[in-house]
């Protein structure tokens, strides 16, 4: 079985398994997700923190980003292009704006492209994900849109912006991923039920 074989048949059982979720269980992650979120160390701090919406069975953190713009924080979310390469950036967020249809029907929000911001231009971004492992090892859905977009990254590993967090269901860690020359390691993991800082993140989180 090759590599790309098992990575297909990770994405394809967790998937499943998301999908399964009732919607009293996809409330109960969200909200669990949430209470873990607001405490973690420096994220009240943040200028700029972007996550997702959820489809799919992803664990919900937007509930988590709308409780953060209440304190201040400025949120937004990702904008997903495929020019010459896949890469994303990301538009303000506004809890009570409406959202449109963008790049495989993502509802994003309304914007001007001039106001998109980069990664870099970001304090935390919670990125969602298929299976992790804890290593920080991060299994997408396969765009490369987040890896093209951070390959900055793999040259300056001392960059502290932005932190990022994989966010996910307890259940979508598996006991190791095959790891990519272009693939890009997480800073922490994010669950329902924990809270992962990666071993190689010897800073305290990112904040301004």
């Amino acid at each position: 079985m090759t590599t790309s074989d098992t990575k297909r048949e990770i994405r394809a059982m967790m998937r499943s398994k998301r999908r399964d979720l009732s919607a009293t269980e996809r409330e109960r992650a969200s909200f669990d997700l949430m209470e873990r979120l607001l405490t973690l160390p420096g994220i009240l701090h943040a200028k700029r923190v972007a996550a997702y919406v959820a489809s799919d069975g992803e664990i919900d953190p937007l509930p988590a980003l709308t409780e953060l713009v209440t304190t201040g924080v400025h949120g937004y979310l990702p904008v997903l292009f495929n020019t010459r390469r896949p890469r994303v950036r990301f538009a303000r967020y506004f809890p009570n704006a409406p959202l449109t249809k963008g790049r495989f029907n993502i509802p994003i929000p309304l914007h001007d492209q001039k106001n998109l911001l980069d990664p870099v231009q970001l304090d935390w971004l919670l990125m969602p994900l298929v299976a992790f492992d804890t290593n920080g090892n991060r299994l997408g859905m396969g765009g490369g849109f987040y890896d093209a977009s951070l390959a900055s990254r793999r040259v300056k590993k001392n960059w502290l912006r932005p932190r990022l967090i994989g966010i996910a269901h307890e259940f979508q860690r598996v006991d190791g991923l095959s790891v990519d020359s272009w693939d890009i390691p997480l800073d922490g993991i994010l669950t329902d039920q924990a809270f992962r800082l990666i071993s190689h993140t010897s800073q305290p989180p990112a904040h301004s």
